[in-house]
Order: C-alpha cells, then structure tokens, then sequence
C-alpha cells in the first residue's frame, strides 16, 4: 500500500486548484479587479457563466442550478458554440483557463443531470445513455488537462442534434424539468479525494455510484487516475456504472427496482469483479448498506465508500445514528455539508444582482471541509477495535491532511 499515492505525489505540485478560491458548494471566485475588465468587454458571452459577488466574480449563477429541461439543454448548446470563441479571445491566459475551467463545470452538471433523468427511464437509457456516458468522461479528462494546467486545447464536441432528440424524446414521456445539481460538484473535494483515496480505488476494476448526488465522482476518478499513471504500469478502473437509488431523496424515481438494476448489471459484469461504491456523502451509511446488499447477490467483492461523513453526529445528539466505523471500508475526515445550510448558500449563488460576498475575507479558508470540533485522531484510536480497520482509516486521514497542506 502507498506505493500508486508516493508515484502519483509529485502531481499535487502542479494543479492549478492552490490557485483558485473555492465555496462552500464548490463554486470559484476570481478577484473582481483581475476579471472586471475582460467580463465587461465580453458581457454577452461571459454573464451567462458567472454572477458578481463583490469583491469577487462567481463562476455559478442561477442557471447552473435551472431544473427546467429547456434551459439546461440550452445551456449544453450555448456552452458547445460559446467555448470555442473564448478560446480564441485576447485575453489573458488565467482568466482564459478560468472560463474554460467554468464552462466545463457547468457542461459536466448539465449532462449529469440529463443522465440522471435519461438512467430513470428503459426508453431514454437504450437510446442515449451510453452515448453521455462516453461523453462525461471526455470532459472529466478535459477539465483534469486544466486542473493539471495543460495547454488549453478544443472543448470535448457533443453532436447538438443529439440533445434536440434527447429533449423530444423527453417531451414525449412528459419530462419538463431535471434535477438540480448533483452534491459532490465540488472539483476540490474530488480532487483531494482521489489522492487520499488512489491506493485502494486502483485495486479494483470499477466504480459503482448512486445517481443523483455522486453522478461526477466516477468518471472523475478515472480521468484523475489516467492522467497521473500515463505511461506508467498501473491496473485500475476500467470502467464505472450508475444505480438509482437513495433511502432520503424523493426524487430518485427509477422505472426499474435497483435489484433490477443490480441484475443488469451482473450481465456485464463477471462475478470475481473488483467493485468500490463510493457515494457523495453519508450520514447514517443506510444508502450504501442497501445498494451493497443487492450487489453482494450477484458479486463478491465490494467495498465502499463515502467522500464527505457526518462526523458531528459522533459527538453531538442527533435525531438519527452516525454510521458506524465498522460499516464502510474507506472513510475520510472530509465533513458532511449540511443540506439546510447548503440550501441557503445556493439562494445566495443564484442571486443575480450585485450583492456583497459573504465571506469574511480574513477567515475565508479554500479548503474548510475538516470537521474541527473533533479530535479526529483519538477518536478513530479510541473507537475502532479491529486493528486492520484503524490503520486505514488512520492512512486517510493523515494522507489528506498531508494534501491539503500541500494545497494551502
């Protein structure tokens, strides 16, 4: 073990991600004065992306989080005719990648949630699935080019007429509206995860991710680790799968019943398959257990895991039981973002006027993701009693305080 995270080590030096002001819901700020001048010079293009946060300039705005059908698919035509014209701009290099970073991320939340809907219905999925699919994973390895601060090259190309078909089809089964984003569109949450995470990830041979909160993480592992063992011997994933599934969410409607899907599956798959479930955040691990529970009748090996875990619910009194350290196999320190206060920070991004940041600029912190209130370190000592358990979770932790100090 460690031997793919001390190989893959030296990429945490090049990422443009120490650069950038990261949000609580995964949103980049830019410094108005460093971006005021281009964004007025291009206004007709650039206010579609990006909103006015004094003193700063957010790459998210209402429409990124639209549930409305038309206005996403929309949204997937302006950025496929938008992007190849900023990449010819004269404009500064820096602001040019951030757009081209922006607009990648808005491309990745709109297609997510087209195939969160088109994943729901037999009808949708034999026709266009696998085509986004294909095409989430060309973006994830574009916006990993960025990340990695390659020279910026052509937008990933989607056929537009693909998109008009999707919306008849959709139209057709009375389909008007999408959810509104997917909770782990966080690029630096994925980005230290992946680190922390690369070891045990490489030893199997796909991820499987419930849809709609973890649609992103799947193909982003793949690129991350595609990018950084190039030319190196290194197995790993070779592919990822969706189920539609979720003990919380009321809208997660699926025509098949997840063990239908989990038998499709089996299928595609051999039953020695290496499988890790790795979804988007857990408090209780009630949605993992379950999605594991019906994968386990047609595969043997499976592990899990969460990227974000609701650590306060360990020393605090809640109205539910935190998961358990026994019940999942790779568990990070990164915290729970909680739903209320998430809700509340999206009303603040959608806000189209010109209103003032939020932040305290002196205690604004890139990466707040570590639940602070609790000694992370005695506790998993104290609390975990099977040794093999207590050694990796205690690697995870120290590997991501490591990376986010690298980052900072």
């Amino acid at each position: 073990m460690n031997d793919l995270y001390k190989m893959i080590k030296p990429y945490l030096n090049q990422t443009i991600l120490s650069k950038y002001k990261f949000g609580y819901a995964g949103e980049v700020y830019i410094e108005s004065d460093k971006f005021d001048e281009e964004y007025r010079r291009y206004l007709s293009i650039l206010e579609k992306y990006f909103s006015i946060k004094k003193p700063f300039y957010c790459n998210r705005n209402g429409s990124y989080y639209s549930t409305d059908l038309i206005v996403t698919t929309d949204m997937v035509k302006n950025i496929a005719l938008d992007a190849p014209i900023i990449l010819n701009l004269e404009l500064s290099y820096d602001n040019k990648r951030y757009i081209i970073f922006s607009l990648a991320e808005y491309m990745l939340s709109c297609i997510a949630k087209l195939v969160g809907v088109i994943f729901s219905y037999t009808s949708l999925d034999v026709n266009y699935y696998k085509a986004l699919k294909e095409y989430l994973i060309d973006l994830t390895d574009y916006i990993t080019r960025i990340i990695f601060n390659e020279e910026l090259v052509q937008f990933p190309l989607l056929p537009l007429g693909l998109i008009d078909k999707i919306v008849l089809d959709m139209k057709k089964l009375n389909i008007s509206h999408v959810r509104e984003y997917s909770e782990m569109d966080n690029i630096l949450i994925m980005f230290i995860s992946y680190f922390a995470l690369c070891d045990y990830i490489g030893e199997n041979d796909i991820i499987i991710s419930p849809l709609q909160g973890a649609a992103l993480i799947p193909p982003f592992f793949i690129s991350m680790q595609k990018y950084t063992t190039v030319m190196k011997s290194c197995s790993g994933l070779v592919g990822y799968e969706y189920v539609r599934f979720s003990k919380y969410d009321k809208d997660h409607y699926c025509e098949l019943s997840l063990l239908d899907q989990v038998h499709l599956l089996s299928a595609q798959y051999p039953e020695c398959t290496n499988i890790i479930l790795i979804d988007d955040n857990t408090g209780t691990a009630t949605t993992i257990k379950s999605v594991k529970q019906e994968l386990l009748k047609y595969f043997k090996n499976i592990s899990t895991c969460a990227l974000e875990y609701y650590w306060e619910g360990k020393i605090c009194k809640s109205d539910y039981p935190a998961f358990q350290l026994n019940e999942i196999d790779l568990i990070t320190p990164l915290c729970y973002r909680y739903f209320k206060i998430l809700e509340e920070h999206l009303e603040f991004l959608k806000n189209e006027t010109d209103i003032n940041f939020r932040y305290d600029l002196v205690e604004f912190s890139k990466i707040n993701v570590i639940y602070d209130k609790i000694d992370y370190f005695s506790y998993i000592n104290t609390n975990c009693t099977e040794n093999s358990i207590k050694t990796r979770i205690l690697n995870i932790y120290e590997r991501i305080m490591e990376i986010i100090k690298i980052l900072s």
